[in-house]
């Protein structure tokens, strides 16, 4: 019997992810499915191993809430995509995200509240710190073995494992590019698989330069506010520019 492949898409909150779950939908139609973790918290390898293979006919699994470690199945092979942004450019899409869109959810509620010092404030008081704190690195920290907040000091060696073993790490700002390597690792299995184009969910002005965003960003919330951000991320930066420099190094 010919071996099972199952796409996982680990969908990263303003990490493109809504442009990917459209082209997996546009590709696998009703073979692609959503799933999180019960009470939409974390859905671990053993919950997404139970569901693929409970579920035959499904082809691709789209996830906020999934722990990034590839579930082991007997004669699956599993193919996950990752993408990983700027941390400063991702957290400015997700505050412009929050602050835009209608809803009673904490998060909008105090990105509406007041400005981004006192939303980052209201972040950093929360459980959901990592929202605007290391948030590649914590996501990625758990693939090899699970870390546990105690264990901070690995958060970086381990996140730098994830990307060394995952097949691919996309980047939002290279996004074709990215999606025409997942299509390389993606045909052996589905032959017929295309890229479409596709950009949902997307705000703010596209042809911006990441520079010019991110400059436009610091002069919106203040120098100060800026740089302490920064320094909270400092090894989801480092991070960033590992795979900037290991991965998609021309």
């Amino acid at each position: 019997m010919a071996e099972r492949a199952v796409i996982i898409h680990y969908h990263l909150f303003k990490n493109a992810g809504s442009s990917v779950d459209e082209i997996l939908r546009h590709n696998f139609g009703d073979q692609w499915v959503e799933i999180e973790g019960p009470d939409n918290k974390k859905l671990t390898p053993d919950m997404m191993a139970d569901y693929i293979v409970k579920n035959p006919d499904i082809k691709v699994i789209s996830s906020h809430t999934a722990q990034i470690t590839l579930p082991k199945i007997k004669g699956v092979k599993i193919i996950p995509i990752v993408f990983m942004r700027h941390p400063i450019a991702r957290i400015q899409s997700a505050y412009e995200f929050e602050r835009n869109q209608e809803s009673d959810q904490p998060g909008a509620k105090a990105a509406k509240d007041g400005d981004f010092k006192h939303y980052m404030a209201w972040r950093l008081s929360t459980a959901m710190m990592n929202q605007i704190v290391n948030f590649h690195t914590v996501r990625l920290k758990d693939f090899v073995k699970f870390t546990t907040n105690r264990e901070a000091h690995l958060f970086r060696q381990r996140a730098i494992q994830a990307v060394k073993q995952l097949p691919m790490v996309g980047l939002v700002e290279k996004f074709d590019e990215s999606m025409a390597k997942y299509a390389e690792l993606i045909r052996p299995y589905f032959p017929e698989f295309k890229v479409i184009a596709a950009h949902a969910n997307t705000r703010g002005a596209p042809k911006k330069s990441l520079q010019g965003k991110l400059k436009a960003f610091e002069e919106e919330i203040g120098r100060l506010s800026y740089i302490n951000l920064v320094q909270l991320n400092a090894i989801d930066l480092d991070l960033y520019h590992f795979v900037q420099k290991n991965l998609w190094s021309e």
